[in-house]
């Protein structure tokens, strides 16, 4: 699956937010119609990895587990304040 960069947004129909917002408030100032719109593709990815994910065996499962637990230490150990731990 290739992930499509989120600057492809055509900014003229998607308007940036009414007034001065902080970073994680950006869907603030859009109507909820638009930033449905707008949150389509993380949907659709978040859709396919369901089902991806419904389809895979028992060790399948054990093993994205472990995969991801090693992820989450290897990013604490290269961090100076924790994210996972």
């Amino acid at each position: 699956m290739q992930h499509k960069p989120h600057s492809s947004l055509d900014h003229e129909e998607y308007p940036e937010p009414v007034g001065k917002l902080p970073p994680e408030m950006k869907h603030y100032g859009r109507t909820r119609e638009e930033q449905i719109k707008i949150n389509q593709e993380g949907i659709e990815m978040m859709r396919k990895w369901r089902e991806k994910v419904s389809k895979m065996s028992e060790q399948e499962l054990k093993e994205a587990e472990e995969t991801w637990e090693m992820v989450k230490k290897i990013i604490d150990e290269n961090r100076s304040r924790k994210f996972f731990s």
